[in-house]
């Protein structure tokens, strides 16, 4: 059984900021300090692209390297998190995050745009990857789910927030008081260090004997591949929104704050359609709530694309909506699936999903450059239809928590 580390009848600052619920607001609001930055790259790519002369593949390349960083870092980091004891990765996570996305816009080569790049995929992976095991950690075992649920829709603020908060702040300031966004991620930094000293204590380990690294995660994706693979799909289709949509939007003469706006849209959709997906799932099961939201995305792209302006648009974001709304179902499955290694099953369908559809966005980028980007918006609007086989396997008839294994590790 996994123990948690709490404080009974706190009298003071310290011992009210290290109780179970007070830790886990503090990991959930620097998760929403992480990911404000998320929208930064989004937001600013068509000035980025414009300003350092870049072709769609080469702006596409950022986040290539953001995604090499997911990819290597989140399965390893999640496989050890539960060997690390001190917050540390959550500590540096938000500040590199936020230094590489403020740096990204200011830089004046490509070559120090795409190291910035690498500082902003690095922090993010790092921060993720012990984020939500921290939770798991720190929240008392009756209200872990309730935990990861704050923890979730605190990151998904942060992301919705970022496209707004860089904009204000590129509007009021310009690109050089990009650096006064850095303050949060600075300050919550001692505050998780000094609340959490430890996240768990030295009995908490849950290790499997006689396998290493490459063993464990290997036996992990053996089991998720089909939740891995639908999971990478359904990142992609968003990536190539969050990454065609401004440029179509900046292509036809809008300015910077028509495209933080659709940027903030497209995070949106998807968040308004979770909790109704969730329902949809509950009711019906998970696999026919996946078949229906994928479906029912692609009608709506192959809408969007025989239509034009901003009706086009609404029906681009409706469809990024539909599709994206089963982020919470995917998570679920696999932590069903694996209830013992549950830090490294999110990480690979979560961090490593994620991290692959960035990097595919670099010969999405390509495909933009040959085509154009209306076109390469229809293309994104087939990926469902890739989804369908893997829904068929037995990986989504997974059983639903007991109240037992829901509150073990």
């Amino acid at each position: 059984m996994q123990k948690t580390l709490s404080v009974e009848n706190p009298h003071s600052l310290k011992d009210t900021l290290r109780t179970p619920k007070s830790r886990v607001a503090l990991i959930s609001l620097t998760h929403g300090v992480n990911d404000v930055y998320a929208g930064f790259l989004a937001t600013f790519l068509p000035f980025i692209k414009e300003n350092l002369g870049l072709s769609y593949s080469l702006a596409g390349s950022f986040n290539v390297i953001v995604g090499f960083f997911h990819i290597v870092c989140q399965p390893v980091i999640g496989y050890l998190c539960d060997r690390i004891r001190r917050p540390v990765l959550m500590a540096v996570g938000p500040i590199l995050c936020g230094l590489g996305a403020v740096m990204l816009p200011n830089t004046a080569s490509y070559a120090m745009a795409v190291l910035f790049a690498g500082v902003w995929g690095l922090g993010s992976a790092l921060y993720h990857s012990q984020g939500g095991g921290g939770i798991g950690y720190v929240a008392a075992l009756d209200r872990l789910t309730r935990a990861l649920t704050w923890y979730n829709i605190a990151g998904t603020a942060g992301t919705m927030l970022s496209p707004i908060l860089a904009v204000w702040t590129v509007k009021t300031w310009g690109y050089k008081g990009l650096f006064v966004t850095l303050v949060p991620a600075v300050l919550t930094a001692p505050l998780l260090c000094f609340s959490m000293p430890f996240l768990r204590d030295g009995t908490a380990r849950n290790e499997k004997k006689g396998r290493g690294l490459f063993g464990t995660l290997g036996a992990i994706f053996a089991v998720l591949y089909p939740i891995w693979a639908v999971a990478l799909i359904r990142d992609l289709l968003f990536q190539c929104a969050r990454f065609f949509l401004p440029m179509k939007i900046a292509e036809e003469g809008g300015d910077l704050r028509s495209v933080g706006t659709v940027v903030f849209c497209v995070t949106l959709s998807g968040t308004l359609g979770m909790p109704p997906m969730a329902a949809f799932a509950r009711k019906w099961g998970e696999r026919k709530a996946y078949c229906w939201s994928l479906v029912s995305g692609l009608a709506v792209f192959l809408a969007a694309a025989v239509t034009a302006g901003w009706l086009s648009v609404t029906l681009y974001l409706l469809g990024v909506g539909l599709v994206y709304s089963t982020l919470p179902l995917t998570i679920s499955i696999a932590q069903r699936l694996v209830p013992d290694e549950r830090s490294a099953a999110s990480s690979i369908v979560s961090g490593l999903a994620w991290g692959v559809s960035n990097v595919l966005m670099a010969p999405c980028g390509k495909i933009a450059d040959v085509i154009g980007v209306e076109a390469a918006l229809f293309l994104t609007g087939l990926l469902p239809l890739f989804c369908l086989p893997f829904l068929m396997t037995r990986a989504f008839d997974a059983p639903l928590f007991s109240s037992s294994s829901s509150s073990s590790s």
